[in-house]
């Protein structure tokens, strides 16, 4: 006798063929939306390592990757990197990002000779780094990688007199270029970007880790004679306009992007949709160039909640650090204070986009 099943009991034997359950009317689970939180770390202290994992995170960005070269050769081997991981298993945690030596692009930046065996060496450093499974390889383009008042940079009092660090072009507009460096033109700057590109990014498609360019910080168009590349998000849209590559990207700084008087959601969307942010700063500031304040992460101009929501929006499964906090009173090294209160404040926004829906 021919039998007939309703559609709710097709679903169901459907469901159960697959080992999947049902869920009745109202009670549909939502995947859960993370990025990998993580922090900048310069060092590989216990006392390091222990904060993070006592913080709750899994991932760390290795800032300070001047350690990874033990012998000092100049660039990674595969028993570097892998040292350093195991370092960071011992607490619990994982690489997601590691940035390059400024030092080490000098020459590339500046076109001096000897950059083509620079160039080598980072490339082979990235060959390094994807075989030991290290998903982001970050580095700037900023041979003035100054920060104190050659820069242009402050100390100002904030709330409760915590300590915060403020720019103001003023204190440098009528300043020499550095000896070291000399004037950079936009063109030279991006030139000689693109020279670096070339074998970089093939050793990157190859080694299967995706490249991550953090914008200059502070973004002035010009400091010191010195050009900077990314100043509005029209030239972050041409950079990445440079090569459709998938290892080809960019980290999204928040505050350096507020500080060039762009509208941070809107960046988040644009660049975003294009899968091109490898890698997120989420700090916050007030004002922008000339002039402003880098401050805590609750009380700066940009709608940090909805900065969150867009990176949900457009799926970004990265890493995300809290990056630099004003310091406080008592502090620990590194700023473990004002980054602890970052971490509280990022993990609550996570949750509640993520209980919106």
């Amino acid at each position: 006798m021919q039998q007939s099943f309703s559609r709710r009991e097709v679903f169901k034997t459907a469901a159960a063929c697959f080992g999947v359950q049902a869920a009745s009317a109202g009670s549909v689970k939502r995947l859960r939306w993370e990025p990998k939180v993580a922090e900048n770390i310069h060092d590989l202290e216990d006392s390091t390592l222990r904060w993070l994992a006592q913080l709750g995170l899994k991932w760390v960005d290795l800032h300070g990757a001047e350690m990874v070269d033990r012998d000092k050769k100049g660039w990674w081997s595969l028993e570097d990197v892998r040292a350093v991981q195991q370092r960071c298993r011992q607490f619990g945690l994982e690489i997601a990002v590691i940035t390059v030596p400024v030092a080490w692009q000098m020459r590339p930046m500046l076109g001096a000779p000897g950059r083509d065996e620079d160039i080598e060496r980072i490339a082979r450093s990235i060959r390094a780094v994807g075989e030991a499974g290290i998903p982001v390889f970050q580095y700037r383009w900023s041979p003035d990688f100054y920060w104190g008042p050659e820069m242009g940079y402050k100390r100002v009092a904030g709330r409760g007199g915590a300590s915060y660090i403020a720019f103001d072009f003023e204190l440098v507009k009528d300043k020499p270029p550095f000896e070291k460096i000399g004037p950079i033109s936009y063109q030279e700057l991006l030139d000689r970007l693109i020279y670096f590109l070339g074998p970089i990014l093939g050793a990157a498609e190859k080694a299967g880790v995706k490249l991550a360019l953090h914008p200059k910080d502070p973004p002035q168009p010009v400091v010191r004679g010195v050009a900077r590349l990314l100043t509005n998000l029209d030239q972050i849209e041409k950079f990445l306009d440079l090569s459709p590559s998938p290892a080809h990207g960019f980290t999204l700084c928040l505050g350096t992007v507020a500080e060039m008087g762009v509208d941070v959601i809107e960046a988040i969307r644009r660049i975003g949709r294009r899968g091109r942010i490898h890698h997120v700063h989420f700090r916050n500031v007030r004002g922008r160039v000339p002039q402003y304040v880098e401050t805590f992460i609750d009380e700066g101009d940009t709608d940090m909640l909805a900065a969150m929501r867009a990176l949900k929006e457009v799926g970004y499964s990265h890493a995300l650090v809290s990056d630099h906090t004003p310091g406080m009173s008592g502090d620990l090294p590194g700023g473990k204070m004002g980054r602890s209160f970052s971490h509280g404040y990022i993990r609550a926004l996570i949750q509640a986009v993520n209980a919106e829906g």
